[in-house]
């Protein structure tokens, strides 16, 4: 509670804010959990709504008006339908080492030459090719310039296909 109330300016929005988050915060649980049907998520989604509620404190009105309870609700599930919709955009997928040196390393030569690659450009290669992320986004991941990306996609893949030719996949 302590984040939020650092972001509020003003004295009185502080104590409504308080309030607010004493009074609704369930509610909002309530309401991501039910669109996520995850609870790490909807605690991530009444966070963001939270987040949101302080930049726009003056929007909100007293804590037992029926239309501050219809505001903490409506943000509370836009927060959370945004998060669905980048969950399923960009599924996440936990990919160790491991998971791909057990049962696919024998049938899968791509996985291989994935393996081989350093690091940055493996990263890269699974953010890319794998989860979907443009390399836009992944220049902002990564704290890259979009320049600096797109020049780490050009070699991750001339590494690749290198990789690929000496495994004969190519």
């Amino acid at each position: 509670m302590l984040t939020y109330l650092a972001v509020i300016a003003r004295p009185g929005h502080r104590a409504r804010f308080e309030e607010l988050y004493t009074r609704y915060g369930g509610l909002m649980h309530h309401v991501a959990l039910g669109i996520l049907r995850n609870e790490k998520d909807a605690e991530d989604a009444v966070h963001e709504a939270f987040l949101a509620m302080t930049r726009h404190m003056d929007k909100v009105g007293g804590v037992d008006d029926p239309r501050t309870r219809a505001y903490v609700v409506t943000i509370a599930q836009r927060k959370a339908i945004d998060l669905y919709r980048q969950r399923t955009r960009h599924p996440q997928t936990d990919l160790e080492e491991g998971d791909l040196t057990t049962e696919h390393e024998t049938e899968n030569g791509l996985a291989r030459c994935i393996l081989k690659l350093p690091d940055r450009d493996r990263q890269f290669v699974l953010l890319k090719f794998d989860q979907g992320y443009t390399t836009k986004e992944i220049a902002d991941m990564m704290g890259l310039t979009p320049s600096a990306a797109y020049k780490l996609e050009q070699r991750a893949k001339a590494r690749l296909e290198t990789l690929c030719r000496e495994e004969g996949l190519l």
